[in-house]
């Protein structure tokens, strides 16, 4: 199942993301927190979980992505990266349940940036469904890993160049030719 999200869901998330409204904290996280403020960032998609998991966790990670000071814009706006969330329950061979959570993340010209995963335990579930294993818990603990994992990324990842516009290059053109003068 595939949730695309436009502008009526981002423009929640992204409030959400801006206002920092209420705090999600997990006391195992396997990652450290890291704030990642300024680059701007757009969720284009979550796919593979039931749509009430998927809306859970799209609200939990905006909230996750706010604390971080991460700038989450809709999708038709500019934006330096654009992610691709992928969400799996299944059990462990322990008994318990997994939530598995891929980011792709891609760059301004399509091209996959960096891949960031991790996973979640539940608890035991019960009969064949791996979702029904899924509590908010868990889902706040892999929205949470989820940020901090898309900062890391977002810190490390090298600034693009800028280009000069039209304007400039005459402007450059124009004192090269001054000085040789």
């Amino acid at each position: 199942m595939s949730v695309r999200f436009n502008g009526l869901v981002l423009g929640p998330l992204a409030a959400l993301a801006l206002a920092g409204c209420q705090e999600t904290t997990t006391a195992t996280a396997p990652r450290p927190r890291v704030d990642a403020p300024g680059v701007p960032v757009s969720v284009q998609s979550i796919s593979g979980a039931p749509d009430q998991v998927t809306a859970h966790f799209a609200g939990l990670l905006g909230e996750a992505a706010a604390e971080r000071k991460m700038e989450i814009v809709p999708g038709d706006k500019p934006a330096r990266f654009r992610v691709r969330g992928y969400l799996t329950a299944q059990p462990t061979e322990d008994g318990q349940t997994a939530l598995a959570f891929v980011w792709d993340v891609y760059d301004e010209s399509k091209k996959r940036a960096q891949r960031v995963q991790g996973e979640s335990l539940g608890r035991r579930a019960g009969g064949g469904d791996p979702w029904a294993g899924i509590d908010q818990t868990i889902v706040a603990k892999a929205a949470s890993e989820s940020a901090d994992a898309i900062a890391g990324f977002l810190t490390t990842a090298p600034v693009p160049e800028a280009k000069p516009d039209a304007k400039s290059k005459t402007r450059t053109a124009q004192a090269d030719a001054e000085k040789k003068r």
